[in-house]
């Protein structure tokens, strides 16, 4: 009984070191992006809004996380944007259309 207490422990506290590390990597992306097209990445973060088992482009099966952001163009309106990773690899990011005076 200890030994599946201790590996569900370590298989959490692994899960959580993966998820921290995914979201800077989300972050920094996020960040590179806003820079890219001169808009400002507001609040220095971004929100985990989906997380589910996928398969990567090798067929082996990872951890997939959307994060949201949002960046303004004018810092009149805020915008939103999304991240995405399987495990560690980003697959992409999108920004809403916004407007830029």
């Amino acid at each position: 009984m200890e030994l599946l207490i201790a590996i569900s422990m370590i298989a959490g506290l692994a899960y959580w070191l993966d998820s921290m590390r995914a979201k800077e990597i989300a972050t920094e992306a996020a960040r590179r992006q806003c820079q890219k097209y001169l808009l400002e990445f507001l609040d220095d973060t971004v929100q985990l809004k989906k997380v589910r088992l996928r398969r990567n482009a090798y067929g082996q099966l990872g951890f997939f996380r959307q994060y949201r952001f949002e960046f303004t163009s004018t810092g009149l309106q805020r915008y939103s944007g999304e991240a995405r990773l399987i495990n560690k690899t980003l697959l992409g990011i999108s920004l809403q259309p916004y407007q830029f005076e």
